[in-house]
């Protein structure tokens, strides 16, 4: 027998912001953590109808209770990061031509 999946639920209409764009789920906006989910672990993040709205890492201790790190749903590994970084620096590398002091990551914008 499989362990429940851990899962996020957001509150009713609580789910406009997260589809905006925004990382950041605030404990206001969370109903309910199925699957008792420590905090660090990952959660799948779903719409108070069970509509799936990516993945994330949850900290029910925090006011900033979860935070978005794919809205597919892409395996969240070493890959998934190292691919991230690579595009980050690409970005960089493009915008500042032959710079060798630029910040590579910047927070939930990369």
């Amino acid at each position: 027998m499989s362990a429940p999946a851990k899962r996020l639920v957001l509150r009713h209409r609580q789910d406009r912001r997260v589809r905006g764009g925004h990382p950041w789920i605030f404990s206001n906006e969370v109903d309910r953590l199925e699957g008792a989910p420590a905090p660090g672990d990952l959660v799948e993040v779903a719409d108070d109808r069970g509509a799936f709205l990516g993945r994330a890492y949850v900290n029910p201790q925090s006011l900033i209770a979860a935070r978005l790190l794919t809205r597919g749903r892409d395996e969240v590994d070493a890959a998934l990061f190292a691919k991230r970084l690579e595009r980050a620096l690409r970005l960089r590398e493009a915008a500042l031509p032959g710079e060798r002091a630029v910040r590579v990551v910047y927070g939930e914008s990369d």
